[in-house]
């Protein structure tokens, strides 16, 4: 009976044993499944891209520091005599407006117009007192393909070259004067424009300097009899300051 007894117990306690084993496990793996599920996944941040802008407005203003004429020749026939030597006086100016385009990281290529208002042509002294000659002046309007090459610098100074070419519409012409009257009617055709120079550029701000060339021909038409006297180069080269602003589009 003791061993009976005995038994029954061992196998009672065993049954307990077994029975809170496997109660328990199921309760600890679903802890272990729900801390798996429940753990937050890793966020990974895609990269900011940052883009430059690439097309640019330029607002500039110059003025004339050197300029010249063609020396001009009044031609009646086979006969010629200069009645200009090319020198000016008064202030020569312009404003322009300027798009471009990044094409690479040093490269600009873009389109431009311009009022440019020219230096008037000195008397020129043909004999004797009182026979002088001035021979009228005139403005240009250029329509212009502008090209800028930037240097990449680590300053904030980053300097440039640019080059500007182009057709320039030739107006608002003045009378050509004999002993300070008007007594001919200056007429000027269109022809090429051309520029080229260099600057520096900082925070958008611009200072540049530029040789430019407005190319024409003129005739003088005597206001009393309407003769036309055969045409001859009028061009307008000159060295323009200019300061500017660029903004970013």
């Amino acid at each position: 009976m003791k061993k009976l007894a005995l038994l029954t117990l061992v196998l009672g306690f065993s049954s307990f044993a077994f029975g809170k084993e496997a109660i328990v496990q199921p309760v600890m793996e679903e802890e272990i499944v729900q801390e798996i599920v429940v753990a937050p996944a890793p966020i990974i941040e895609a990269p900011v891209m940052i883009e430059t802008s690439k097309n640019h407005l330029y607002f500039r203003f110059g003025g004339d520091v050197y300029s010249k004429y063609s020396k001009y020749s009044l031609k009646d026939g086979g006969d010629s005599t200069k009645i200009s030597n090319g020198k000016t006086k008064g202030f020569g100016y312009e404003f322009a407006l300027e798009g471009t385009r990044s094409l690479t990281d040093n490269f600009e290529l873009g389109l431009g117009v311009a009022y440019q208002g020219h230096n008037k042509n000195k008397t020129f002294t043909i004999g004797g007192p009182g026979k002088t000659v001035t021979v009228g002046k005139y403005d240009s309007v250029p329509v212009y393909v502008t090209g800028k090459y930037n240097f990449n610098t680590e300053s904030q100074f980053k300097p440039y070259l640019k080059a500007n070419l182009g057709y320039n519409f030739n107006i608002n012409e003045k009378d050509t004067k004999i002993g300070g009257e008007s007594l001919f009617k200056t007429t000027v055709k269109n022809g090429l424009y051309t520029g080229i120079g260099a600057g520096v550029e900082y925070n958008n701000f611009l200072v540049d300097l530029m040789y430019q060339t407005n190319f024409a021909k003129a005739s003088l038409k005597d206001k009393e009899d309407g003769e036309s006297l055969k045409k001859s180069k009028l061009d307008y080269s000159r060295v323009t300051l200019s300061v500017g602003y660029k903004l970013d589009i």
